[in-house]
């Protein structure tokens, strides 16, 4: 006897598609949400770990400053209205953490800070150089590196132990640092719109000098 083969009916197969259809749309939605909130989430984290980041190698360098009274560890001297956007720039001597493959034993090198715009740049940055082998029997080498783009603002304030200065000079102060510096970075979070100027990002920092001292009266 021959069983009877039925199929779907016509109206089965438009009920399945619609239901797949359905199915479809809420997983593409809910995948949509998804990649939006994650891009969203790494756009508000990125500005802040760029900053964090900045900061860390500042922290660094301002750990390990050297008193201006050596052969190899010259002046601290910190300016205002420098640079681009009448940004401050920065320059001094800092311990190295440790040598690098062709440099000498030396572990003293120079730290300079400063807003520029390099060549192929639109926009200003906040550069930081790190000059090695500063023997004279060596070859220096220089590194650059850039901490920041887009920046708006880099400003530097100086702790005597009484007021925040806005300049530092060591050889006029007697040789020595500052207590403390004070570190304010703004930088643009997206390029420059044709609308006006897009939202920026701003934080300031105080580092402490381990080797700073206080202005006296007879300095």
């Amino acid at each position: 006897m021959r069983r009877l083969v039925r199929g779907f009916t016509l109206l089965e197969l438009l009920v399945a598609i619609a239901l797949m259809t359905l199915i479809s749309g809420s997983l593409y939605a809910s995948l949509y949400v998804g990649f939006k909130a994650y891009h969203s989430g790494t756009d508000a984290v990125g500005p802040a770990r760029t900053a964090a980041l900045a900061l860390e190698l500042l922290r660094q360098d301002f750990d390990a400053a050297l008193p201006p009274t050596g052969i190899l560890a010259q002046a601290f001297e910190g300016t205002a209205g420098a640079g681009a956007n009448g940004s401050a720039s920065l320059e001094f001597y800092s311990a190295a953490h440790s040598p690098k493959e062709g440099e000498t034993a030396c572990d003293i090198r120079k730290v300079d800070l400063s807003v520029e715009t390099p060549d192929g740049e639109t926009q200003p940055v906040l550069m930081r150089r790190i000059t090695t082998n500063l023997l004279a029997s060596g070859v220096a080498v220089v590194r650059e590196q850039v901490l920041c783009r887009r920046v708006k603002l880099f400003g530097l304030r100086y702790f005597d132990g009484t007021a925040w200065q806005d300049t530092w000079d060591s050889a006029g102060q007697g040789d020595i640092l500052p207590l403390a510096v004070e570190v304010t970075l703004e930088f643009a979070l997206e390029a420059e719109r044709a609308d006006g100027p897009g939202r920026t990002y701003r934080l300031a920092h105080v580092y402490g000098i381990p080797c700073g001292r206080a202005v006296t009266a007879d300095q």
